[in-house]
């Protein structure tokens, strides 16, 4: 009913309602009404919701010394005792008494102006006060809340999604299907349509993790099944980031994505996933590192993604995943093969892979305040420095272990950049530190509680 104020009431109504006041409880509704709180003069301008004149209260709120319920649309004076009910929303006010304290809120922690104060507890046998407001039948709590169809897919837009899927799936124009999915999957809409079909991620992964320089291979070819191969990392990256509902479907299909197997590898596509690099250069002549860092940048992107999944996260340190990032942050690939380019170009081709990589580690391993789960990496022991320099003069494999080396390769490659204040290195070696002391200082309780035990 619209709102509508009376600025005085008839004094033969103010009459009236005094008489039917006085009669008894025949109206009671009315004596309950006056009862309640104080009457307001005639003179005050007043707010009805109803043809009840019983119902009406003054626009400008009329305080006592008792607390009395305000109204969403009164007007409340300046320098009143307000309190609010956080679990209502229901507003008392009263006239203000300088130094007045609350015997309810004595014991409780006052820094500033606003006071938290818990509920007492429910019964155990009768419902919280979260329940209490659910209504029957109310669905399950979804914190990543519907993904609703964006308004921009027209008719147009999703025949070229679901058309660029088939392509695909079928290896027709992979080129241009790939080019349309790595832009659109950017949209959690569509990431999560990608992610839902196994057939999609499967050819996906087995681009992403394809070889970019196989032997005997032209440049051309090389070329384009690197750029195919960073796409569809890119895609897949992208379908997860900022995505959890894409993320579990990644993760559902995980137990027989893992152990697919792609035409081009023999390798199962849950040890191709976490390896990083293309095959050695040494291998192909026309390799361009330009190319393959790019490839393994993207390759990191990925997989910073998919670690968020603590289920993938387990299979990526089960395969000795981090292997992989340690050796491309102790040194990029050697390209001395490639007459086309120079060490110092190499360096600067595989730096942004680089500095991927480091963050990933920190991001999910080393730093709390990033979401990284402690204790989980890095397990092995470190060797000696003068070890470590003697393994690394001598060379050494691409499939060597370099992880029982980690500090010393972060320590060297931070000196080498100590000039350059925003190096991943620095960053890479404080959260590492860190790490190592909160390690020892466990280790060392946990000794001396074992210790007293013994006693």
């Amino acid at each position: 009913m619209a709102k509508f104020r009376l600025r005085m009431l008839p004094f033969s109504l103010v009459a009236l309602v005094g008489l039917m006041a006085s009669v008894g409880t025949a109206y009671s509704p009315l004596a309950d009404a006056s009862t309640a709180s104080p009457s307001p003069s005639a003179d005050v301008e007043l707010i009805c919701h109803t043809d009840n004149p019983a119902e009406c209260y003054p626009k400008v709120f009329q305080p006592t010394h008792e607390f009395q319920v305000v109204h969403d649309d009164q007007d409340l004076p300046q320098g009143l005792h307000v309190r609010l009910d956080v679990f209502t929303g229901k507003k008392e006010a009263k006239i203000n008494v300088p130094d007045e304290s609350d015997p309810a809120l004595e014991g409780l922690p006052v820094d500033s102006s606003v006071v938290i104060v818990d509920r007492d507890q429910p019964e155990p046998d009768g419902p919280s006060h979260d329940q209490a407001r659910l209504p029957p039948n109310a669905p399950a709590y979804d914190p990543a809340g519907k993904i609703k169809k964006p308004k921009s897919a027209d008719a147009g837009e999703g025949s070229a999604f679901y058309r660029s899927l088939t392509i695909l799936k079928k290896g027709l124009d992979v080129d241009g299907a790939l080019e349309m999915l790595e832009d659109i999957s950017h949209d959690i809409y569509y990431g999560l349509k990608i992610a839902e079909d196994y057939d999609t991620v499967h050819e996906l992964s087995c681009l992403a993790s394809s070889s970019s320089s196989a032997a005997g291979e032209d440049n051309g070819t090389a070329e384009n099944q690197a750029t195919r191969a960073r796409l569809a990392a890119l895609t897949l990256s992208s379908t997860v980031q900022n995505n959890p509902k894409a993320l579990a479907e990644i993760e559902r299909h995980w137990p027989k994505l893992s152990a697919a197997r792609c035409p081009s590898s023999p390798v199962p596509l849950g040890e191709a996933t976490f390896t990083l690099f293309p095959p050695s250069p040494s291998r192909s002549p026309n390799h361009h590192p330009a190319d393959a860092a790019a490839l393994t940048k993207a390759r990191v992107s990925l997989l910073s993604g998919l670690l968020k999944s603590p289920a993938l996260r387990r299979a990526f340190l089960a395969s000795d995943g981090p292997s992989h990032l340690v050796r491309l942050l102790a040194s990029s690939p050697s390209t001395s093969t490639s007459t086309s380019t120079s060490a110092a170009d190499d360096d600067e081709a595989w730096a942004p892979a680089q500095r991927a990589a480091a963050f990933l580690l920190i991001d999910n391993f080393l730093d709390p305040d990033m979401g990284a789960t402690l204790g989980e990496w890095p397990t092995r022991a470190q060797l000696a420095d003068g070890d470590c320099a003697a393994r690394d003069g001598k060379g050494g494999s691409e499939e060597e272990a370099v992880e029982e080396c980690l500090d010393w390769h972060v320590q060297r490659i931070a000196t080498k950049y100590k000039g350059v204040s925003d190096h991943w290195s620095h960053d890479l070696r404080s959260k590492l530190g860190k790490y190592r002391t909160a390690a020892a200082a466990g280790a060392a309780a946990q000794d001396e509680s074992r210790k007293k035990l013994d006693l």
